[in-house]
């Protein structure tokens, strides 16, 4: 009788950091502007329940698209050359700005449903 070969185990998800701390530093540029829409219990929302939202949500769907697209150029792309590199790089540079551009625009909806409540 064999023994089974165990399991490896299971990785983490990856965690991208950078979608949070665009969101901070999106809320420390609205508090700079109007220091009233952070007032009171609106700031401690925004700051302290966004940022680990921000970092949970954001980081994990970041992190994992940019493995799902670097296998995909991958897959398509067997051989490691210049191209494959500069195709690698746009996507990257493309990607990156979407998230940043959602990231921003949930930052400044927060911030509009805080100063309109």
């Amino acid at each position: 009788m064999t023994a089974n070969p165990p399991h490896p185990p299971p990785e983490k998800p990856p965690v991208a950091l950078w979608p949070a701390m665009v969101w901070i530093a999106a809320g420390l540029y609205q508090f700079a502007l109007t220091p009233a829409s952070f007032a009171f219990w609106k700031g401690a929302v925004y700051f302290l329940a966004g940022g680990p939202v921000m970092l949970l949500v954001a980081g994990t769907a970041a992190a994992r698209l940019r493995l799902a697209v670097q296998q995909m150029v991958a897959d398509v792309f067997p051989d490691e050359d210049w191209f494959t590199g500069l195709v690698s790089a746009s996507l990257r540079i493309i990607l990156g700005t979407v998230e940043t551009l959602m990231v921003l625009f949930a930052a400044r909806g927060l911030v509009g449903l805080l100063a309109w409540g």
